[in-house]
C-alpha cells in the first residue's frame, strides 16, 4: 500500500532537503569564526565571548535535562571545569527545548554540579552556532575561532582541552617568572 503519491513524495524530498540545506547552511565549521554573544548564567553572571578573546578558550556544551547522553556527560563537563578553569572558560548552554530554570537546578542540585550555565530559551545561540541536536561541544580557541565540534565528549576533545590547559599554565607560570626577575631588577 503506498502512503503518498509520486507528487506528494516530490514535494516532501523537497521539503526535507530545503530544511536540511538551511540546517547545514547555519552550521559553523572548524576554522569559522565565533560569533559573539553575551548571556547571563542562572546565577546572575554576565557571560561575553568577546571577553575571552586573546585571553583563553572556551568550551560550550550544549545540553538540556531530557537528553539521556547529556547527564551521562554533566560529570565529565564538571571535571574540565574543575580541573581547566584557570586556563579554559566552560559554558554550559541549556537548550531550553522542554526545560526550564527548575528542571536545570533539580538535575544540578542531585548530580552537585555547579558549572557555568544559561537557558537559551529563544534558541538564538543554538540557531548562530548551528546546532541540531544535545548533545553538542563546540571548542572555541583564543582567536575566537571554532577549533572543534561534536555530539559526543571524544579523546579528541579531551585532548584539546588538555593541551590548552597546559598552555595556559606555561603561559602563567612564564609570566611569574617574568614579573620576579622585574621585581628583582627593581631593587
Amino acid at each position: 500500500m503506498r502512503i503518498f503519491n509520486k507528487p506528494l513524495r516530490f514535494a516532501a524530498a523537497a521539503l526535507l532537503f530545503t530544511i536540511t540545506a538551511q540546517v547545514s547552511a547555519g552550521s559553523l565549521a572548524v576554522g569559522d569564526k565565533a560569533p559573539d554573544f553575551e548571556v547571563t548564567t542562572l546565577t546572575g553572571e554576565t557571560f561575553r565571548l568577546s571577553d575571552y578573546a586573546g585571553e583563553k578558550p572556551v568550551y560550550l556544551k550544549f545540553w538540556a535535562t531530557w537528553c539521556s547522553y547529556c547527564k551521562v556527560e554533566m560529570p565529565h563537563l564538571q571535571s574540565v571545569h574543575n580541573q581547566s578553569s584557570d586556563d579554559v572558560e566552560v559554558l554550559a548552554v541549556n537548550v531550553g527545548i522542554n526545560d526550564s530554570v527548575a528542571n536545570i537546578e533539580q538535575f544540578f542540585n542531585s548530580g552537585g554540579f555547579n558549572l557555568p550555565t544559561t537557558i537559551d530559551q529563544q534558541g538564538d545561540l543554538v540557531s548562530a552556532y548551528g546546532v541540531v541536536g544535545t548533545p553538542h561541544h563546540i571548542l572555541i580557541n583564543k582567536e575566537g575561532e571554532i577549533a572543534y565540534r561534536t555530539f559526543l565528549a571524544s579523546d579528541t576533545l579531551d585532548g584539546m582541552v588538555e593541551k590548552w590547559a597546559e598552555d595556559g599554565a606555561e603561559e602563567r607560570a612564564q609570566e611569574t617568572v617574568k614579573k620576579s626577575k622585574r621585581k628583582k631588577w627593581k631593587r
